[in-house]
C-alpha cells in the first residue's frame, strides 16, 4: 500500500541539530519547545481609479523561526551572543573570579589558583547582613575593631587567615579573588559580534489521525540566523530561554527555498526507546 497523509499534527521537536556549511555538526538542540515557522510577504495591490483591488503582486518572502529552550543551554547562549565558547585546560587556563565565604576565627585557608601578585578583597558580613569596611592585608595576624580590621596573608604560600570570633565583629567574611582555572568555559557576548548563519535541522514526531503510532518527519532550515536578541533568565523559576531567528533564502539552491520538510514513512524513535 502506497504511503498517504492527509490530515497531521506535530507533536515534538525530538531533536535539533544546527550545521555549518561544510556540513559539521556545531551543536544539538534538545529541550526545544512551541516552536513555529512564520512567513511573510511583501505585495502591491493593483486597484482601479475607486481604490477597488484588482489584483495583488506578491514580491518576496521572508521567514523567522521561534521556538523556546527548556534550560539554559551553553551552545544556544553561544550562538545568540555570535562569540566562541573558551574552555579551559591546563594549556590555557581561563582567569575566572572567586567568592569565598569563610566563618570568623575560620582556620588558615589556601586561596586556589590565585593570580601571582595579586592580594584578595576581604570584607565583613556581620549577623544582619551589614558590611563592613574593606580590610587590609596584613603579613602577620588578623584582628577587627570598629567596623575594619586586617586578615592575614601568606603571599608566598597563598594562604589566609580572618579574624576570630568576637561580639562587635563579624560573623563571615567576603573574600573575592581572581584565579586561574583549568577545567570550566567562558562565555562571552561582544557588542562587534553577530551569529553565524547555519544550517537547522528538526527531528519531529507527528500524528496521523488514522494511525496510533507516532511517525517522523524532518524541518530543515538550510540558511537559518539566530537573533542576537534574548533574555537570559537568572531566576530558577523561569530558566527557558528564547531561540529565535531569521529564516533566510537558500539561495544557491535549484528553487531558492526558505525550508523543507520531509515526512518518511517511518516511526519516530524517542532517546532511550
Amino acid at each position: 500500500m502506497a504511503f498517504r497523509l492527509g490530515n497531521f499534527s506535530i507533536d515534538e521537536i525530538i531533536e535539533g541539530t544546527a550545521e555549518n556549511f561544510d556540513g559539521q555538526i556545531l551543536y544539538s538542540l534538545d529541550q526545544l519547545s512551541s516552536a513555529s515557522i512564520e512567513i511573510t510577504s511583501e505585495s502591491t495591490d493593483i486597484t482601479d481609479k475607486n481604490g477597488n483591488v484588482v489584483r495583488t503582486i506578491y514580491k518576496s518572502k521572508q521567514g523567522t523561526f521561534n521556538a523556546t529552550n527548556a534550560f539554559l543551554h551553553p551552545q544556544i547562549m553561544n550562538a545568540a551572543s555570535g562569540s566562541s565558547i573558551q574552555k579551559a585546560s591546563s594549556l590555557a587556563p581561563i582567569d575566572m573570579p572567586k567568592i569565598l565565604i569563610l566563618p570568623a576565627g575560620a582556620d588558615e585557608t589556601t586561596l586556589t589558583g590565585i593570580k601571582a601578585d595579586t592580594t584578595p578583597e576581604v570584607i565583613g558580613i556581620f549577623g544582619a547582613g551589614a558590611n563592613s569596611e574593606r580590610l587590609t592585608a596584613s603579613a602577620s595576624a588578623a584582628s577587627f575593631s570598629g567596623d575594619t580590621g586586617t586578615f592575614k596573608w601568606d603571599s608566598d604560600n597563598s594562604k589566609i587567615t580572618v579574624p576570630a570570633a568576637a561580639s562587635d565583629a563579624p560573623l563571615n567574611y567576603l573574600i573575592q579573588y581572581e584565579r586561574a582555572v583549568e577545567s570550566g568555559i567562558k562565555l562571552v557576548n561582544t557588542v562587534d559580534a553577530f551569529p553565524d548563519t547555519v544550517k537547522l535541522t528538526l527531528y519531529c514526531s507527528y500524528v496521523d489521525p488514522c494511525d496510533d503510532q507516532l511517525k517522523a518527519c524532518y524541518v530543515v532550515l538550510p540558511s537559518f540566523q539566530a537573533s542576537p536578541e534574548t533574555t537570559i533568565s537568572l531566576n530558577s523559576d523561569e530558566q527557558e530561554m528564547d531561540f529565535n531567528g531569521s529564516i533566510q533564502v537558500d539561495y544557491c539552491a535549484t528553487s531558492p527555498a526558505l525550508y523543507y520538510i520531509y515526512i518518511p514513512d517511518e516511526a519516530a524513535v524517542k532517546v532511550g526507546e
